[in-house]
């Protein structure tokens, strides 16, 4: 299933013929990137989640929603249980994100309930907000509209704190571990349920190739061992699409 929604989007992607930036999330001064959960109904195809995408993007253009930057569809490289794929909201702030939902609530829900029904379902049960802080900017921007990155949900070992995180960022920042690799810090917008992560790590590359390299060279050098070993981390990855900018 995955790998069919994985196609379906790539489809979706050539058929809107976007080009878009790559970024997941905004590197304006203060930005928010929200993750609503989604299913795949019976008829969900390239043609329909395309026609819901711009029908959507429509829709959009007509609100009071100029704080939204952009928009994504992730698709998990493993299957999960709770989502097919994740639609992607960034924000420039709180205020214009709850103004948004607001009127997409008061005007629009009603109307994009009857259009995405069989193709989608929203899990309104799992969204989830965070406030996105750049760490460090691709050195080349990625303006192919497509993307991959992985969330590394980190916990800290004994003996280590926020200061072991600081030294890592500068081990990174040292380092052209690809020319597109960029990554974001998380700052959960919700209460997290137990065990909660002492910090999120988003990693980001435009395509699975400089990924792969950024990963080598990563575990060829010497971080796992020195700054890299003060926390663990579980990592979720994923694809990506930009659907709106």
């Amino acid at each position: 299933m995955m790998k069919k929604i994985t196609i379906l989007l790539t489809a979706v992607f050539l058929i809107n013929a976007c080009s878009q930036n790559e970024q997941e999330v905004s590197e304006a001064p203060e930005s928010f990137v929200e993750y609503v959960w989604h299913k795949a109904g019976p008829d969900f195809s390239a043609e329909n989640l395309a026609m819901l995408i711009n029908t959507w993007n429509g829709m959009i253009d007509g609100m009071q929603c100029s704080g939204m930057t952009g928009a994504n569809i992730l698709t998990p490289e493993v299957a999960s249980d709770g989502y097919d794929f994740i639609w992607v909201l960034l924000w420039n702030s709180k205020s214009s994100r709850d103004e948004c939902w607001d009127d997409w609530t008061t005007n629009k829900q009603a109307e994009w309930d009857v259009i995405s029904e069989g193709i989608m379902d929203p899990d309104f049960d799992n969204v989830y907000l965070f406030e996105s802080t750049v760490g460090q900017s691709p050195i080349e921007e990625n303006t192919s509209g497509q993307f991959v990155n992985e969330f590394n949900f980190c916990n800290y070992n004994d003996g280590f704190s926020n200061t072991s995180l600081d030294t890592f960022k500068n081990d990174i920042a040292a380092t052209n571990w690809s020319d597109s690799y960029w990554y974001v810090l998380l700052e959960p917008q919700f209460e997290q349920a137990d065990p909660k992560p002492d910090f999120v790590w988003l990693n980001l590359w435009a395509n699975s190739a400089d990924k792969e390299m950024a990963q080598t060279k990563y575990f060829e050098s010497e971080l796992p061992s020195t700054s890299g070993a003060a926390f663990e981390c579980n990592p979720v990855s994923f694809s990506g699409v930009a659907i709106r900018r």
